[in-house]
């Protein structure tokens, strides 16, 4: 497939924008190639791509760089880089001889920033606008083509036409209404949670509606471990369709993000509803990953991996819990657990699983249940 992409800089005299067209596997280095002969530009003294928007989510920290000369020497991350406003200490980098276009550039709106450095840096924003078969790629030029030729008359006017018919032809469904989406269909979500730091393995398994909030997947862990729901939370995104994610945090409205963010993050945060955001939101695609951290005084993170991706089994209701190992601490040990004094060791996984399972139909199905039948 054909990735249409439009590269756009906006200047306060007139914006400049065009349009390329580029195969969906090429490589970042053949992308710079195309902006250059576009922008009809000399090759820079430096130049690089970050990307800003990946699979319509926004991404920071990740830059993608030509590879250094072998007679270079890797830039040190801590020194200034002068013509960049940030230091790469933090930054995810990439060369673009190894990196594909489509790797990141996976939903049309996805967008990077090219930065071009001569004498002073130019900054261009690359957005993904459609994705075209080979044949409406070239139609797509040919139309280009003719809307800068100068001349028009009869002969643009039948030629226009034809070009019009055979896009239409190729793309039928750009003459009908396009029919609403069908919804998703129901899918089963298969985590492992594990407590971490706690000086033994304790972790729980379960299987969860995909469709479930975030609100209600903080309910189920403060029923997996038996937490009392006393203390603040939150949730931070780590891995999204695969993709590593940075500062995606999802809170509860009650909580308003914290003032003192911004001394201590260079990137800003972007703070998520747990009431709105559900798990197939962020949960894409298996291994995908996020932390759930309670309590920030005793500091409890919960590692959240999804496992496997299940369809519904006829008769099961969920959430239920399929699998655990040793017990969870109880509310504000954190000393105990750190000298050692509470044991937490517990052979009896069946019974934790059946006591966990009693508190979700408890807790859970019953409120499920009672709504429907209001």
């Amino acid at each position: 497939m054909i990735y249409e992409m439009t590269i756009e800089k906006n200047l306060l005299t007139e914006p400049i924008s065009h349009t390329i067209r580029i195969e969906e596997s090429s490589t970042f280095e053949q992308l710079y190639q195309d902006i250059l002969e576009v922008l009809q530009e000399e090759a820079p003294k430096n130049h690089s791509f970050q990307i800003m928007r990946s699979n319509g989510k926004k991404q920071s920290g990740v830059t993608i760089q030509p590879q250094p000369a072998s007679d270079q020497v890797a830039e040190d991350p801590f020194i200034y880089n002068e013509d960049s406003e940030n230091t790469s200490l933090f930054d995810e980098r990439f060369y673009e001889n190894d990196t594909a276009v489509k790797d990141y550039f996976k939903k049309p709106g996805d967008a990077a920033t090219y930065i071009s450095v001569q004498d002073i840096p130019n900054e261009y924003t690359v957005t993904f606008s459609k994705t075209l078969t080979p044949a409406e790629a070239i139609l797509a030029e040919l139309n280009q083509l003719i809307e800068r030729s100068p001349e028009r008359g009869e002969s643009y006017d039948i030629l226009k036409g034809q070009l019009d018919e055979l896009t239409q032809l190729l793309n039928p469904s750009s003459r009908k209404s396009k029919k609403p989406a069908s919804p998703k269909q129901p899918q089963i979500y298969s985590f492992k949670i594990t407590l971490e730091n706690v000086g033994v393995p304790v972790w729980r398994k379960v299987q969860v509606n995909s469709s479930s909030t975030f609100l209600e997947l903080h309910k189920i862990i403060q029923i997996l471990f038996d937490w009392q729901d006393d203390h603040l939370h939150e949730f931070r995104i780590q891995k999204s369709n695969g993709i590593r994610q940075k500062n995606v945090v999802i809170e509860s409205d009650e909580e308003a993000s914290s003032p003192f963010d911004s001394l201590f993050f260079d990137d800003e945060q972007t703070y998520l509803s747990e009431t709105e955001e559900r798990l197939h939101d962020h949960f894409l695609v298996e291994k995908d990953q996020a932390r759930y951290t309670y309590d920030f005084g005793d500091d409890w993170q919960h590692k959240i991996i999804l496992e496997k991706i299940l369809e519904p089994a006829e008769g099961t209701t969920y959430p239920i819990c399929t699998a655990a190992k040793n017990d969870a601490p109880y509310e504000d040990s954190r000393y105990e657990v750190i000298t050692g004094s509470l044991s937490l060791l517990n052979s009896n996984a069946k019974g934790i699983i059946a006591d966990v399972n009693g508190e979700l139909e408890r807790r859970m199905h019953k409120k499920k249940i009672s709504r429907k039948t209001k």
